[in-house]
């Protein structure tokens, strides 16, 4: 894979996840749970590459046996952390039909990646048949459930913590010029 393209992605993973750690209201621990098991994601999806070289799923060109290693901080902080974050919103606003959302949302997010990086010829390359294909979907269906269960093993449960303080500021309908008193003359009419 060309060093540049990796290093793009690595730095623009991590401003997605911060990005999402903000839109999503996650409290400072929720944030930390996310990265931590996004190293989790990132070492499984590590492994699953390693298989994947030695069964002849997929490569990733001039690497012997898997992506390189700066390659996986992209897993680790959008896969993991920025989307399992998304994940543990549509969970806590949702219940079972934002858990079926995210995990089907997550694993064509992953398998959306894999194609697009056998498209441009950046180094990924499928083997033959469908079985790698299905074999990636479960791998990243793996991974969206270890890291919401890494989450809910850390911090607790989807509501078991409060959600940050709004960060962006709201219009109070009292606030609106319309409903204000009439305006008042300042100065003193002189005959």
């Amino acid at each position: 894979m060309d060093t540049l393209v990796v290093c793009i992605a690595a730095a623009f993973s991590g401003l997605l996840f911060l990005g999402v750690a903000w839109l999503t209201r996650a409290g400072y621990w929720r944030v930390a749970a996310a990265l931590m098991s996004g190293l989790v994601a990132a070492a499984f999806a590590f492994g699953l590459d390693r298989a994947a070289f030695e069964f002849g799923w997929w490569t990733y060109g001039k690497m012997d046996t898997h992506a390189p290693v700066l390659a996986y901080a992209s897993t680790a902080l959008w896969f993991g952390g920025g989307l399992g974050l998304v994940g543990w919103r549509m969970l806590r606003n949702w219940g079972g039909a934002g858990e079926a959302l995210s995990f089907i949302g997550f694993v064509l997010l992953g398998l959306g990646r894999d194609f697009a990086l056998s498209a441009t010829g950046v180094g990924f390359t499928w083997g033959e048949g469908y079985l790698p294909i299905a074999i990636s979907a479960a791998g990243w269906l793996a991974i969206a459930f270890l890291v919401q269960l890494g989450m809910q093993v850390l911090v607790g449960s989807v509501d078991s913590d409060p959600l940050a303080p709004e960060r962006l500021p709201s219009l109070e309908p009292t606030a609106w010029p319309f409903d204000a008193d009439a305006p008042r003359a300042s100065f003193v009419a002189r005959d």
